[in-house]
């Protein structure tokens, strides 16, 4: 067994036995709060004391010619702790007192006395009864204590409460072996389960965890590292898709970077030469700036998908009537020389759709949604960009084209995926539908997409309604 476990078991005996020395305190405090009584000078008495007290008051009585008296000492024992005292002689006649109230009687019957014995007095004081004899005669002394001290008569049976008494000690060691016993047992199991549950808590760490099914008391526990083990291995296998997904992309993006490099490079070199005529160094010089401009778009999407990721970009969101806003847009699309030809229709509402957006940012996103349709279908596809007021504010864009697979479709939206090669998308970096995504969901919009191989696309872009 591990320190660990002996640590454990140790601990659970340790709380035991606070525990029991706590019971064991709280018992006694009881005992000593029900056994006790405060006399009103403020001192604290046991209940005990005042039979004790009584009958050694005996020894401060003496007779003298026949006649009881109490000596200087007793008198003093009385004063001192506030008592008074009376002496009946066998016909129930008080003979002699000390300080008694006025509402205490003269003249006592056997009954009375036996009474009195009994059941105590009123409130203020609790009686307790003593005897003495002298010369054949019997007297009888009562002495008043001011607290009120009931009695309480028990009866047992003789024999049994004699030999009870040296049994109980015997019992008592028996009840603290067996909780000792018991405890021990206890503290063992409970060890076991925790060196199991330490065991499960380091096989997850280690990827090695299997799910448990026997889960006894600590079910709680045993689902929640079922739950962990769940989510870590989840988690791992995002992870890995996206390191996957990370080194795909970075080996794209190397590939899209030296695709405009390389002619820049060429073209420079051969700038260098002297013998170009005019027309060619413009050529040339076209060539490198249009690779230029795509490489800066590279990197410029790069750092805008961090950005956005980040909250790094500030936004400057103004109302825009959206239906003029989407047509711009089509428009701008449409007189670029390449995409003059293509088909793309508007449908919206007559009456302006109002909604704050960042112009620039949302003019990006609907120039990458629209470049995406033009670019990866053929050149009769026909695209419609339709507005319309639901719940929300929705924007379908849709096309008749070649449609993805539901593989590419999963993964449109993802940073590090690329569908297609620079080759086959000039525009592409690998990160447009992810920008889109995210400038979208930055103005509390969402974007979704269905689409079938041979069936077309349909992107739906949602804005909350504002009130």
């Amino acid at each position: 067994m591990k320190k660990s476990s002996y640590k454990s078991i140790i601990h659970l005996y340790i709380l035991l036995f606070v525990i029991f020395a706590a019971v064991i305190a709280m018992c006694f405090g009881m005992v000593v709060y029900v056994w006790s009584s405060v006399m009103p000078d403020g001192q604290t008495i046991l209940t005990k004391w005042p039979i004790d007290f009584t009958n050694d008051f005996s020894q401060q009585i003496v007779f003298i010619d026949g006649k009881p008296q109490i000596t200087e000492t007793g008198l003093e024992l009385l004063a001192q702790d506030g008592l008074w005292l009376q002496i009946i002689d066998e016909n129930g006649h008080e003979v002699i007192s000390y300080d008694t109230p006025l509402s205490v009687t003269k003249q006592y019957s056997a009954i009375a006395l036996l009474e009195l014995y009994k059941s105590g007095g009123n409130s203020d004081y609790t009686p307790f009864i003593g005897s003495i004899k002298n010369d054949g005669k019997e007297w009888t002394y009562i002495i008043g204590f001011p607290v009120q001290i009931s009695k309480v008569t028990i009866y047992v049976d003789a024999d049994r409460f004699t030999s009870g008494k040296s049994t109980i000690p015997i019992l008592l060691l028996t009840a603290i072996s067996i909780a000792l016993i018991l405890g021990g047992i206890y503290g063992l199991w409970i060890t076991k389960q925790l060196v199991k549950i330490t065991k499960a808590i380091g096989q997850v760490a280690s990827r090695s965890y299997v799910v448990a099914e026997d889960k006894n008391v600590f079910e709680d526990v045993y689902d929640s590292l079922n739950t962990l083990d769940s989510e870590i291995r989840t988690s791992d296998e995002e992870r890995k898709k996206t390191e996957i997904m990370r080194e795909e992309w970075i080996a794209n993006i190397t590939h899209d970077l030296k695709t405009p490099l390389s002619p820049i490079k060429g073209y420079a070199e051969l700038l260098m030469e002297d013998d170009f005529s005019p027309e060619d160094v413009k050529r040339y010089g076209h060539t490198i700036l249009k690779n230029t401009a795509y490489a800066e778009a590279l990197v410029d999407d790069l750092k805008l998908t961090y950005q956005l990721k980040n909250n790094m970009i500030p936004i400057n969101r103004k109302d825009e009537n959206i239906t003029r806003f989407l047509k711009e847009v089509i428009i701008d699309i449409l007189n670029n020389p390449k995409y003059a030809d293509r088909k793309i229709s508007f449908t919206g509402q007559d009456a302006p759709v109002t909604y704050p957006v960042d112009r620039t940012l949302m003019q990006r996103v609907f120039d990458n949604l629209l470049y995406n349709s033009l670019t990866h279908n053929p050149p009769e596809t026909e695209i419609n960009v339709s507005l319309v007021l639901e719940s929300d504010i929705c924007i379908y864009i849709r096309d008749n084209g070649r449609g993805m697979e539901q593989d590419e479709l999963d993964r449109l939206f993802e940073r590090y995926y690329r569908g297609t090669n620079t080759e086959v998308n000039p525009h592409g970096t690998g990160l447009g539908m992810a920008i889109a995504k995210q400038i979208i969901e930055l103005h509390g919009g969402s974007i979704n997409v269905e689409s079938k191989p041979d069936n077309g696309t349909i992107f739906m872009i949602r804005f909350p309604l504002l009130t």
